[in-house]
């Protein structure tokens, strides 16, 4: 056998089609196919497969699920997994990609993207240019492990010629940070935020070292960014973390406040989130979106009366405030 097996899980039988004949295009003749998650289960508790590749969205759990599912397993925790979507959104991206997903395949399917991701997920290809960098990436880590800077600064900045990275700039950045150089840290933490913006990483590493510098403003400002990145790929508890930690330096911000009242409010703590935002009305008690977003927790609450009494506040703080103004007048024709 040429190549290694492939199961598909497509739920469409003409999208399955059409995967199974790029495929046998470039030389893969052994596919299996599935068309829900359980089936595909079912063929990988008795086939062995080189790879999966299943659609984002399957009608009884989703591809994503399905994905951490197989990376929890031991069994299958370095089978590669590919995800296919017509459309995939930044979330999808940075959710499959946490996930431990081997690749995106977006439909219609391109020929030399899907030979190319499968020969390297499947050992079939080597990019020796690839590999150099990864050698060098270790081998620059390894010298920050050892605290030889100097060397390790050399290493990433040859890396950063090469070709711009954030990681290799975040890299350039805790060299800084650890021989005191805060302003060069911060500007190569800034790159590294401006190549990817969630990486998040950088805007944490940024927040410590404003706060070496006395920045207030800017370690808010940072953290902020970070939190919302965690909030925004459902990471929760490490956002509440960030926040707390914040406060606990002694920030006393409307900001820090208001976005814990909505951290607690996705949660589903109705009572912390309400805590959260009336501090925050403490400190700027004529912010209108305070008293809205405490008029959407008394809507979650099922009290469209006290809900109506926080919009129209926050209407009356700012006669501009249309979302308050809609709200209102759902509540009123009984919409909510």
């Amino acid at each position: 056998m040429p190549y290694p097996s492939i199961l598909t899980i497509i739920p469409n039988t003409l999208e399955q089609d059409k995967l199974s004949t790029a495929l046998k295009k470039i030389g893969y003749t052994h596919i299996i196919t599935a068309d829900s998650a359980n089936s595909g289960w079912a063929v990988l508790k008795t086939t062995d497969v080189g790879c999966v590749i299943a659609a984002y969205n399957i009608s009884d759990i989703s591809g994503l699920a399905l994905l951490k599912f197989l990376k929890k397993e031991e069994r299958f925790a370095d089978l590669p997994v590919f995800l296919t979507d017509s459309a995939f959104t930044k979330i999808k991206v940075i959710k499959a990609g946490q996930a431990g997903v081997s690749g995106l395949f977006v439909i219609p399917y391109n020929p030399k993207a899907l030979k190319m991701r499968l020969a390297t997920a499947l050992g079939k290809l080597k990019d020796p240019v690839i590999h150099q960098v990864e050698l060098n990436v270790k081998k620059g880590l390894e010298l920050i492990e050892k605290k030889e800077y100097k060397k390790a600064l050399g290493v990433f900045e040859t890396l950063v010629i090469e070709k711009e990275n954030p990681e290799f700039y975040y890299n350039i950045g805790y060299i800084k940070t650890a021989q005191n150089k805060h302003y060069e840290a911060i500007e190569a933490f800034s790159k590294a935020t401006r190549l990817d913006r969630l990486f998040v990483k950088a805007y944490k590493a940024m927040a410590v070292v404003y706060r070496a510098m006395g920045a207030a403003e800017k370690v808010e400002e940072c953290t902020r960014i970070a939190v919302e990145i965690y909030m925004d790929t459902d990471k929760l508890g490490k956002a509440e973390d960030m926040l707390n930690e914040l406060l606990a330096s002694g920030t006393d911000s409307l900001n820090v406040f208001n976005t814990l009242g909505v951290l607690y409010r996705k949660k589903g703590d109705i009572k912390e989130a309400m805590k959260q935002y009336k501090k925050a009305l403490k400190v700027h008690p004529d912010e209108p979106y305070i008293y809205y977003n405490i008029g959407r927790l008394y809507l979650d609450a099922k009290n469209t009366t006290k809900a109506k009494t926080y919009f129209q506040a926050a209407l009356d703080k700012d006669h501009g405030f249309n979302e308050a103004k809609q709200v209102i007048k759902a509540i009123d024709l009984g919409m909510i």
